[in-house]
């Protein structure tokens, strides 16, 4: 019976040590850090990678209009995808080893902004892995900001060309 005691007091007293540990932290608000700055420009560049191949493939008309001195074969995708060939036919096979897949990305602006947007999305993404864990309202203020950002980049690039000239 003593034992009983002595493993109740003992149980006690560190149920009262447990209870001062966990008492509530007072609640710190979301703040725009460097951290946030950093991922939220390369969000901004994926957003702008977006727009511009948006542009290439849906307003390329309004885009040669307003650039007329740029290389049709390099920015307009109805030509350029040629580019990955062998004197611009498939059927040649690939112009250099990994053209048409890994490299790819080195023969066009479509295939380049493709590159450079999912580089800078998958770095932000990595970098915030790297915060560990947050409360979940972190979270949701993270995805509006994030997705300010992208459409922001995006607004930049697609919007000063899809209303350029209406009639295309």
């Amino acid at each position: 019976m003593k034992l009983f005691f002595i493993l109740l007091l003992f149980g006690l007293t560190a149920h009262a040590q447990d209870a001062g540990k966990l008492q509530k932290k007072p609640r710190e608000k979301w703040k725009l850090n460097s951290n946030h700055l950093i991922t939220g420009g390369l969000v901004f560049v994926g957003g702008t990678c977006k727009g511009f191949n948006e542009t290439l493939v849906f307003h390329y008309k309004a885009f040669f209009d307003r650039f007329p001195n740029l290389s049709r074969k390099w920015f307009d995708p109805r030509k350029s995808w040629r580019n990955k060939y062998k004197n611009g036919d498939p059927l040649e096979g690939p112009k250099f080893p990994l053209s048409t897949t890994v490299f790819a990305f080195t023969t066009d602006q479509y295939h380049l902004n493709n590159f450079i947007g999912r580089s800078a999305l998958f770095t932000a993404l990595v970098i915030k892995i790297g915060e560990g864990k947050k409360p979940f309202r972190y979270y949701l203020f993270d995805f509006l900001y994030y997705t300010a950002c992208y459409q922001a980049g995006y607004a930049i690039t697609y919007y000063p060309f899809a209303g350029w000239k209406k009639n295309q």
